[in-house]
């Protein structure tokens, strides 16, 4: 049996999101390892649409004639899925074509009741799911016994109970799964010689409970790996390819501190390049988090170049608004107390959060010339994106209710319904969705010169003082 797992490309619609694809893609890798560790008669291909276009994807079906195929997905490549899965069936109507991710989990009614090339979509963790499904395959077990498993049956559409995986039982990583060559080639022509990363996956789950109104993430809890195993895994990778950066994942690699010192301890038992400054961390973490000194200590024993910190406003009203938890107050004490310690920051805005109005604009870029005073040198303003499963979408289905059967509704269509809705208040801007949005563009504009004019970088990676990273076309030509 012969399975692919990919990541379409991107369509031309998002083609200038900001995602490199410089390093492989996880998820893939997650289940690649998982079903090539299960299965000794089951032969995995893995595709990035970051480095495969859609033309040799399709050549790829055509000559391994796969059995199944699995798309992950996401707003910005959902549409090429489709697309590709089409074209699969037309080239062999008897292959089984599935589909996963947060998109896909939140909406697998609308899509399998508006994409017939879709066999099943997965919800949640893939693993399992994923495992018994080739079972199923094989005729070992029914569908019915398939966990996290969204189907068709006599024309009707049905969920299997979900399953949620359990991380101590995840194999270690097999990241040559992939060409590891195509990413350290991109980022080295991206960030130079000196410059060699991988990223990895410790946790899944988010401390903040609920999840803030913005998240599209299918809401599992909390879960950790073993922090010994996987501090094998990152110091195996990290001596095998004389790494220069690791990057977890993780939505807040240290939420758990018993979990990261017990990390930190065994991966600097296993290798010296962290103590010895040869390799760097970055990771993303809440900013009450990073208020404890013995965590600051954790870190810089890792030797952290940088945490990504989720600011996402500087009003504490907004931050109310979206259940962030936290306020201005305790952002700038951990920045304070971040750079104090040497450490840098990426740090992520969104404009058009729910109750965002002039006199929230103005407090965004207040606070950012604040940061900015305190040492903040890497931005990325973002517009909201409203995603399925949120309570945002959910907000907008009420109002437009037309859109509740769709299985993809255009980013830019859903941000200015978004600000239709009782969630806003637009009579400053003349009751004008457009003018609004001129004036989130405008926001954005403002908070990242702030930062840029300083000498600091915007919208990316930004490894390096001065550095972003490329995008669009920029990106396309650098990757050929």
């Amino acid at each position: 049996m012969k399975i692919l797992f990919c990541y379409p490309p991107v369509s031309e619609d998002y083609e200038k999101i900001r995602d490199a694809g410089v390093s492989p893609h996880l998820s893939l890798l997650c289940l690649g390892t998982h079903i090539k560790n299960s299965f000794n008669d089951v032969e995995v291909d893995l595709c990035d649409g970051h480095h495969t276009n859609f033309e040799k994807i399709c050549e790829k079906i055509i000559f391994n004639n796969y059995d199944i195929i699995g798309f992950s997905v996401d707003f910005t490549n959902y549409n090429t899925s489709v697309k590709l899965a089409k074209f699969a069936k037309s080239v062999n109507p008897k292959i089984k074509i599935g589909c996963g991710s947060n998109h896909a989990s939140n909406m697998y009614k609308q899509i399998l009741t508006n994409q017939k090339s879709y066999d099943f979509v997965g919800i949640n963790d893939g693993e399992e799911q994923w495992q018994e499904y080739i079972r199923y395959c094989k005729g070992e077990i029914s569908i019915h016994e398939v966990p996290n498993l969204a189907y068709r049956e006599d024309g009707i559409i049905k969920m299997n109970p979900l399953k949620t995986f359990n991380l101590l039982k995840m194999y270690p990583v097999e990241y040559e799964l992939m060409d590891l060559k195509v990413y350290f080639e991109l980022q080295e022509r991206l960030f130079g010689k000196d410059f060699k990363m991988l990223q990895f996956t410790s946790q899944r789950g988010c401390a903040n409970h609920p999840l803030c109104v913005f998240c599209g993430r299918y809401n599992d809890g909390m879960r950790f790996r073993n922090p010994k195993e996987f501090a094998k895994e990152v110091a195996y990778y990290t001596e095998k390819y004389s790494l220069t950066e690791v990057w977890d994942r993780s939505d807040s690699f240290i939420q758990n501190v018993k979990w990261l010192k017990e990390f930190a301890n065994v991966l600097n038992s296993l290798t010296n390049r962290f103590k010895t400054g040869q390799t760097t961390f970055k990771t993303y973490s809440r900013a009450d988090q990073l208020l404890r000194q013995d965590v600051i200590d954790v870190l810089k024993s890792l030797h952290f170049r940088m945490v990504f910190i989720g600011y996402e406003a500087g009003d504490d009203r907004i931050l109310k608004n979206v259940g962030k938890n936290s306020n201005t107050q305790t952002y700038e004490k951990a920045t304070k107390k971040v750079f104090d310690n040497g450490i840098d920051i990426d740090a992520s805005f969104i404009v058009g959060l729910p109750g965002e109005n002039k006199e929230s604009m103005k407090n965004h870029i207040n606070f950012v010339k604040k940061l900015n005073e305190m040492g903040l040198d890497k931005i990325r303003v973002n517009r909201l994106l409203v995603l399925p499963g949120t309570p945002l979408y959910r907000k907008i289905v009420e109002k437009f209710p037309e859109i509740a059967d769709k299985d993809i509704v255009p980013m830019n269509d859903l941000q200015k319904m978004i600000f239709q809705t009782d969630l806003y208040d637009l009579s400053e801007f003349d009751n004008d969705v457009n003018k609004y949005i001129e004036a989130l563009l405008e926001t954005a504009h403002i908070m990242t010169e702030i930062v840029s004019k300083k000498g600091g970088v915007s919208e990316g990676y930004g490894h390096g003082k001065g550095k972003n990273i490329l995008e669009g076309k920029e990106l396309e030509v650098c990757r050929k």
